[in-house]
């Protein structure tokens, strides 16, 4: 089951859309790097694994566009915490697909080329934002020891938990 609407409040709207604002930023700047050309080079070359790269850069800007979707629909106090919990299994499928491919490039050939080493860097600029991005919902979703965990579980037949009072 997925918390009442009513225990929505509780959980702080700030912490999802500060969830919601760092999946929008992953997004454009994905979004930025496959502006570039995709065009397929020689099958080994650094033209291919930029290509791949850039492959594996969309697949998981697709994934942060429906996570971020699924956010916004927290935040409005929707019932949608399976739907937040569902699309961070996909996002953090490309995330690890963007990894694997990383890896690939790096223990290539052409991993010293400029133009793959390039396409590499913003490979993982945009994979260490999106590791940061799925472990503040993961810490939303499931609890954690960090500052955002503050906010209550999501966690289904959780109830409604009021924040830790302060302590002088």
């Amino acid at each position: 089951m997925t918390p009442e609407p009513a225990a929505w409040p509780a959980l702080g709207f700030s912490v999802a859309r500060m969830l919601l604002a760092s999946a929008v930023i992953l997004f454009a700047t994905i979004q930025t790097a496959l502006a570039a050309d995709l065009s397929a080079g020689p099958e080994n070359g650094p033209e291919a694994a930029c290509t791949e790269i850039k492959s594996a850069l969309h697949a998981l800007a697709d994934a942060e566009h429906d996570e971020s979707f699924a956010l916004e629909l927290a935040s409005g106090g929707g019932n949608s915490a399976v739907i937040v919990e569902a699309r961070l299994s996909v996002l953090l499928d490309r995330t690890q697909d963007l990894r694997a491919t990383l890896e690939r490039v790096r223990r290539s050939a052409v991993a010293r080329d400029p133009m793959a080493d390039q396409c590499s860097r913003m490979g993982y600029r945009a994979l260490v934002i999106s590791e940061k991005l799925t472990s503040d919902v993961e810490t939303v979703l499931f609890g954690g020891d960090d500052s955002v965990a503050r906010a209550p579980e999501l966690k289904p037949d959780a109830p409604a938990v009021s924040p830790p009072a302060p302590q002088p």
